[in-house]
């Protein structure tokens, strides 16, 4: 009997989504590099591909569902390579992000800016918090986002692979 290649592309799609998870959760916890609040929004799409592709896999799943699943893993790969494109835009200046982590919210009375002095700071959303070769993570999320839907699509359309 032949190898499944469909089984195999979305155990790789499915296994690369929950190494990259277990990236930015070592660089979090492990180098002390917190998120901003859109790095957390990036996050979801890998967390959805993960729990999706583990389903795909399951033995009860045929193939032309693990198909569907796999376009749908496209989809959400592109759509967090958008934010992402948008998240690292806001890094580099090239357009503003919200004002909610950007730091640029003015308090309008000296009792907001006691109460948002109160709250613990999270990171700026516009100040990268790692560069490695001059890219920060949200601009190799733009390229892994990218790699894995195009790698989900790839294979979703190899109708070859998909025949039972």
């Amino acid at each position: 009997m032949a190898p499944d290649k469909g089984y195999a592309a979305t155990a790789a799609v499915t296994g690369a989504a929950g190494a990259i998870l277990a990236t930015v959760y070592v660089a979090q916890y492990g180098f002390g590099l917190w998120p901003c609040t859109l790095c957390y929004g990036q996050r979801v799409p890998y967390a959805l591909a993960l729990v999706m592709g583990a389903l795909a896999l399951m033995p009860a799943v045929d193939a032309p569902s693990r198909r569907i699943i796999l376009f749908h893993l496209a989809g959400l790969f592109f759509l967090d390579a958008g934010f992402a494109l948008y998240h690292a835009g806001v890094e580099m200046r090239w357009w503003l992000g919200p004002d909610t982590c950007t730091g640029s919210a003015v308090a309008e009375s000296v009792d907001e800016l006691t109460a948002a002095l109160a709250k613990p700071g999270n990171p700026r959303c516009d100040e990268p918090a790692f560069l490695f070769l001059g890219i920060s993570m949200a601009g190799y999320n733009v390229i892994a986002a990218l790699s894995l839907g195009a790698a989900s699509l790839a294979a979703a359309l190899r109708k070859v692979w998909w025949r039972q």
